[in-house]
């Protein structure tokens, strides 16, 4: 019993910590989008300010239809680097789809392996007190169910707020409320992401005391 224990302690946590790769790889692909979007909001506010001030840009002895077609060049290039971009959140969209499903194999067969009893309390020990800190095979499950299924809709979300994207930058208000949205992340529970991170924390913590000392 005890090694079976063990071994599911294993894969639950094993599981937990590929979720938290994600969730990480996760945010720093929305700091890497949130940067192409900063400069595309500067952008369409040099570009406004270019179309304000032409006098202003002839009396400096600069071509104004030059420096509009190179603003638009680079609006362009940050659109084809923000699709890339989504192709990578959608990349770890259909790993969080893989992990819910290992997560779901994982519990099933948890359940359906017969039941051993145990006639007497175990004495305390080292897997024991570790054991405290385990994760049940279907709490796991229920967390990474959570976790691909919200950022399966931010990723939709993402995806429609792209496809909008070239119409909400004829003007400065107009891309920053684009821009608000994006960072927003409402569809994503971060207070469900950090129990992750805390349960990994306290299980790496408690063990790595317990063995020192065993």
């Amino acid at each position: 019993m005890q090694q079976q224990q063990i071994q599911d302690r294993h894969t639950s946590f094993g599981i937990l910590g590929k979720a938290e790769v994600l969730c990480n790889t996760w945010r720093r692909l929305q700091s890497k989008s949130m940067s192409l979007l900063q400069s595309m909001t500067n952008i369409v506010a040099q570009r406004a300010a270019t179309l304000d001030q032409p006098s202003t840009l002839e009396q400096h002895g600069v071509h104004m239809s030059r420096l509009v077609y190179k603003q638009q060049e680079s609006l362009e290039s940050l659109i084809r680097d923000l699709r890339s971009v989504l192709e990578l959140f959608d990349k770890v969209k259909r790993d969080w789809a893989q992990l819910d499903q290992e997560a779901a194999r994982h519990v099933i067969k948890c359940t359906t392996r017969p039941l051993l009893l145990q006639t007497k309390p175990a004495p305390l020990s080292t897997h024991s007190l570790i054991q405290v800190t385990a994760v049940t095979p279907a709490q796991v499950q229920d967390m990474i169910s959570q976790l691909a299924y919200m950022h399966n809709e931010e990723f939709n979300y993402k995806a429609m707020l792209l496809s909008t994207l070239p119409s909400n930058m004829s003007n400065h208000d107009q891309i920053q409320q684009l821009v608000d949205r994006w960072d927003a992340e409402t569809h994503i529970d971060t207070s469900l992401q950090e129990q992750v991170a805390e349960r990994i924390k306290l299980y790496k913590t408690v063990k790595k005391v317990l063995e020192s000392v065993d």
